[in-house]
This record gives structure tokens, C-alpha cells and sequence, in this order.
């Protein structure tokens, strides 16, 4: 189990380097933010497996003692925390929402309060692989790796909002494409 784990924080590692040099090739604030963003979260998933490195250590050193059984629910400490806090939820590189099914209810991270659904949830738009410039394939590597998943989306709280966003990012406004000056326009 140790050689699992040195195996993980040595491809983790050598993840995070790859990711932090392609950041050295980004042309936007986006990319390179999601790039940040997912080096700092690479490097505290081999923080967590240190920690399961070293509780194992530990427990194997325990053998025969009275500490063995302390040392197994460590270690099952470290490895729970680990499965909950990476591999039961995808990791968010950008915006990250929650909807409350059973409450109708959803999670506004930027004002940090709830709200009640009404039968309007929170708009996601994923974010085009080209615009992350190349990081689609070391987010796949890395979810085959290390089994976590990842998603990079855009979060907006209202229409108004995801279509302020579309306008921007076609970059054209829409008073001069709905202006009345144009021709069969009132």
C-alpha cells in the first residue's frame, strides 16, 4: 500500500510541474487562474497522501504493540478524509455551485447564503477546452490518475447575468446589433 501511495504523491508531482510550465504558455487571465488554481489543488493532494504516507510508516512501525490499533484509525483517518474531500465530489477549477435536492434549495458561493430554488437553479456553462490552453489533457491525466474529477464551469446566479457574460464574450453589444438604426429595425 505504501508503494501506491509514494507512486501517487511521485505522479501528483510531477502533474503539478507539468501544469505550473504550461501555465507558462498561457495568453488569459482565465487560463492562467484555472491553472493556478488546479497547481494549488494538486499540492494539496500530495499533502494528503504525505499524511497517508507517514500513517502508514507509523502503523507498520506499531506491528505487535500496543499503539497498532491507534495507528490503523489513523491511518483510516487520513484515507477517509482523503476519499471524501477528492473522490466523492468533482473538484471545481472555476465556479462551483450546490443545489440542496432535498431542501429546493441552492448556494450562492459569492454571497455565501441560500436561496430558495422557485424553480430557477443556478446557470452552468462549461468552459471551452481551447480556452484553457491545453489544460484539457493534463485534467484528464490526472483524473485517470488520481481518480478525482474535475470541472471547469462558468457559474451564473441569473438569465441577466449569463447573458451579460454571452455578450462579452462574443464581444459585441447589443445596442449596435438591435440598434434602431439598423436596416428593417423600428
Amino acid at each position: 500500500m505504501a508503494y501506491d501511495t509514494l507512486m501517487l504523491i511521485a505522479q501528483l508531482s510531477g502533474l503539478r510541474i507539468n501544469v505550473l510550465a504550461n501555465r507558462l504558455g498561457c495568453d488569459s487571465d482565465l487560463a492562467r487562474g484555472v491553472h493556478t488554481t488546479l497547481a494549488g489543488i494538486l499540492a494539496a493532494m500530495i499533502e494528503d497522501q504525505r499524511r497517508i504516507l507517514a500513517a502508514e510508516g507509523v502503523r507498520a512501525m506499531s506491528r505487535g504493540t500496543a499503539d497498532e490499533e491507534d495507528a490503523f484509525y489513523d491511518l483510516h483517518h487520513y484515507q477517509s478524509a482523503y476519499h471524501e474531500k477528492w473522490l466523492v465530489e468533482p473538484v471545481a477549477l472555476l465556479d462551483d455551485y450546490l443545489v440542496d435536492d432535498f431542501t429546493r434549495e441552492y448556494y450562492d458561493f459569492r454571497e455565501q447564503r441560500w436561496y430558495f430554488c422557485d424553480g430557477v437553479l443556478p446557470i452552468v456553462e462549461p468552459v471551452a477546452p481551447e480556452k484553457l490552453c491545453g489544460l484539457a489533457g493534463v485534467v484528464a491525466e490526472i483524473e485517470d490518475i488520481s481518480g478525482a474529477r474535475f470541472t471547469t464551469d462558468h457559474v451564473y446566479y441569473s438569465e441577466a447575468e449569463a447573458e451579460a457574460a454571452w455578450w462579452a464574450s462574443t464581444g459585441n453589444d447589443p445596442e449596435t446589433v438591435f440598434g434602431k438604426d439598423k436596416i428593417g429595425r423600428i
